[in-house]
């Protein structure tokens, strides 16, 4: 079997062109089974020709509209022609470029009269397709930049890939994405009720390079959601100038107007809900997450269940049993002063035991320790404290869980310690923004909102 690849374009005035790309050769009488269909490798020709092809028509094709003058609609001349090296997702083609010179009639142009302008100039300033960029800033926040690099390679016929490229391109995205948000919030109407958003934070530790002097860089993470779309998010608070107007324009993307309450959950790092203060300007509503009070809870419990069960405890049983079991009813109802009441009357009650057992002082000490830990975690966010029973019912969210999903999602899945990496502020926070736009499904839509 022999197959011919033929190409033919039609251009806006009439004209075709023709191109052959290449042939194909299936000998029937020596075909083994790897050789049906069209193989990894034939493909990847059969693309690097056609993505040729395809370019240099549509460079003779905007290169001749392009000679046409805007204002009078005069043929202007062709200055020269420069060899330009464009980098496609199918290749690295070497094409020329014309430049072209200005019209005498463009009086009102910031350029000096008579200099040339070049068209692959204005669709190419970096010389690589959004594609190829989005492509490698993709798998780069996916994969080690390396890792990327050979994915690459291993199924697209682009040219040789380099990890640092992959690097630089990933760190260009993340400001184009930025940028991108920046200039395209979205506002509501005056007629359309801003949404109630809820904002769950949570914080990622990251292996930090030696020249920085530190072991751990921190990675703020989370999520935000309103009635029908939700949001991730990842910054590092070291390497930009303001994480708060970055969390802002995320707020606003969301249909933030300035005077809706911003809920948020977090897991009593103060640091965490100051940042979406700063952001919003004004007062936000703590909430403590429920899943960190719970875990503290039951350490109360197994401690006073240990003390129990040791052999020299000679005090009243349902004295200590009765307070930790309620405990956690008190504090699910918004009853919080009865339940630090109860904290304090196991202090005084471990306080006063008296035996002489050592193993049952150690577990009452045990008790006494857990019991002022959790008592100091509710009194140091008393104000954050709420009925989360009610809200459970309502089918409002009383956990920080979806953040701490983002945190494995955007944090330990591409930068987490067990892949012996060490990251600069910088790179942890770009890797850290293009994932988030990648989980999410923004990055596609960023260049298509540019494109458009």
């Amino acid at each position: 079997m022999d197959v011919r690849i033929i190409v033919e374009t039609t251009f806006e005035n009439g004209t075709t062109k023709r191109h052959r790309l290449g042939r194909l050769f299936r000998p029937f009488r020596r075909t083994q089974p790897e050789g049906f269909g069209l193989l990894l490798e034939d493909a990847k020709t059969i693309l690097g020709q056609l993505q040729n092809a395809i370019l240099r028509d549509q460079i003779e094709e905007i290169s001749e509209a392009s000679r046409i003058c805007p204002d009078c609609d005069g043929v202007r001349a062709i200055h020269d022609y420069r060899s330009r090296v464009l980098d496609t997702l199918f290749g690295r083609f070497e094409v020329k470029a014309p430049r072209i010179r200005r019209c005498a009639c463009n009086a009102k142009s910031d350029v000096v009269l008579g200099g040339s302008l070049s068209p692959i100039a204005h669709f190419f300033p970096d010389r690589s397709t959004p594609e190829l960029r989005r492509l490698q800033a993709e798998l780069g926040a996916r994969h080690s930049f390396r890792e990327a690099a050979r994915i690459l390679e291993t199924f697209l016929p682009c040219a040789k890939q380099v990890n640092t490229s992959v690097r630089n391109r990933l760190g260009k995205v993340a400001r184009e994405i930025c940028d991108s948000e920046q200039t395209g919030s979205l506002v509501p109407s005056a007629a359309e009720e801003a949404p109630a958003l809820t904002v769950f934070l949570d914080g990622a530790h990251i292996r930090c390079r030696p020249e920085y002097q530190k072991r751990h860089l921190d990675v703020v993470v989370g999520k935000i959601e309103g009635h029908d779309r939700c949001r991730r998010f990842g910054l590092v608070q070291q390497a930009v100038l303001s994480p708060a107007s970055q969390l802002r324009q995320d707020l606003r993307a969301l249909g933030w107007d300035h005077e809706q309450t911003v809920t948020v959950i977090s897991d009593g790092e103060p640091a965490l809900p100051n940042l979406v203060r700063n952001a919003v300007g004004g007062k936000v509503r703590h909430i403590l997450d429920w899943w960190h009070i719970s875990m503290r809870i039951q350490h109360v419990e197994n401690a006073v269940k240990g003390l129990l069960q040791s052999r020299g405890f000679s005090g009243i049983p349902v004295l200590f049993k009765r307070p930790a079991e309620t405990l956690r009813w008190y504090l699910w109802h918004g009853k919080i002063l009865t339940a630090t009441t109860s904290l304090q009357w196991l202090i005084v009650d471990c306080t006063r035991l008296n035996t002489d057992d050592r193993m049952a002082a150690e577990a009452a000490r045990r008790v006494q320790a857990r019991c002022r830990d959790l008592y100091s975690y509710l009194a140091n966010n008393m104000d954050s404290l709420t009925d989360y029973g009610r809200r459970y019912r309502t089918g409002r969210p009383i956990s920080s869980s979806r953040a701490e999903g983002c945190v494995d999602d955007i944090g330990n899945t591409r930068m987490g310690k067990r892949r012996r990496m060490r990251w600069s502020p910088k790179g942890a926070h770009r890797v850290a923004v293009v994932r988030a736009a990648v989980l999410d499904g923004r990055l596609t839509g960023a260049y298509q909102r540019a494109a458009a």
